[in-house]
């Protein structure tokens, strides 16, 4: 009869300790989903909070145009979340509706600032187009047209007559020899870019480029190969000529070692 006392006491007490064994897995785990609960709560609210909200945008590499006027075109970003930006859009907005800029990164600076690091074109050269007048760069994108006086830019080279449509901001200007031209340009001495009126390309098959002098001489400087040597026979051939007073109307520098002077 004891024996069956205690057995039942041992049965009794095991069943007691699986039910509280069980009590406090259903605890733990209600206080692990209200912990878990808690702190993407939270999160939430820390993530949504003005802590990350945008309260600045700092505009860096930029000359040509204000701060301001960058920072207008994407001023929606100001109390955006940081995190939500979307950082090419932003980018592509201002490249769009600036044409000089080349390149806009747009960094984020936790936790509530941004910086839009920008890369201006510059301009390389002039082209024409009837009577208008567009600045091209070095990779013959238009980034502006310009008014009738021209004396801002009066250092760079004209490319006269080798387009026949309106250039469009932003476009590329697709022919190679009009980039050479302005290349070519930019190699020559002072002396010799204070001659130079304009350049062209001609309209054959030959596409030679040449270059028109203030005083209605031409050049014919072919293509842009040996621009080196073609230039040291320039300046020599313009010094003799000067030196002797002889009457000229055109150097054709297409043959390097063999130049004509009409």
């Amino acid at each position: 009869m004891s024996k069956k006392i205690i057995e039942d006491k041992r049965i009794s007490s095991r069943k007691r300790k699986l039910v509280l064994r069980k009590w406090f897995t259903i605890l733990w785990i209600i206080f692990v989903i209200i912990l878990l609960a808690s702190f993407i709560w939270g999160l939430n609210f820390f993530y949504n909070s003005n802590y990350f909200k945008i309260k600045n945008i700092e505009i860096n590499g930029t000359d040509y145009y204000k701060p301001d006027e960058i920072r207008e075109s994407i001023k929606e970003l100001i109390g955006a979340n940081i995190f939500e930006i979307d950082k090419k859009k932003s980018e592509d907005i201002i490249i769009n509706n600036f044409s000089r800029v080349k390149e806009a990164n747009l960094q984020k600076i936790f936790p509530n600032e941004l910086a839009v690091n920008l890369l201006e074109r510059l301009p390389f050269f002039i082209i024409s187009y009837k009577s208008e007048y567009f600045l091209i760069d070095e990779e013959g994108v238009v980034i502006e047209k310009l008014p009738k006086s021209k004396e801002e830019y009066k250092e760079l080279l004209i490319v006269e007559d080798v387009i026949n449509y309106m250039p469009v901001l932003g476009d590329k200007i697709a022919k190679k020899s009009v980039i050479s031209s302005a290349i070519i340009y930019n190699t020559f001495k002072d002396e010799i870019k204070a001659k130079v009126k304009s350049s062209g390309i001609n309209k054959d098959f030959s596409g030679d480029i040449f270059f028109k002098t203030i005083d209605g001489k031409i050049i014919i400087y072919g293509n842009s190969n040996e621009i080196i040597k073609k230039n040291t026979v320039l300046e020599q051939i313009l010094k003799d000529l000067e030196n002797e007073n002889i009457y000229y109307s055109i150097i054709d520098l297409r043959i390097s070692d063999n130049p004509i002077v009409k």
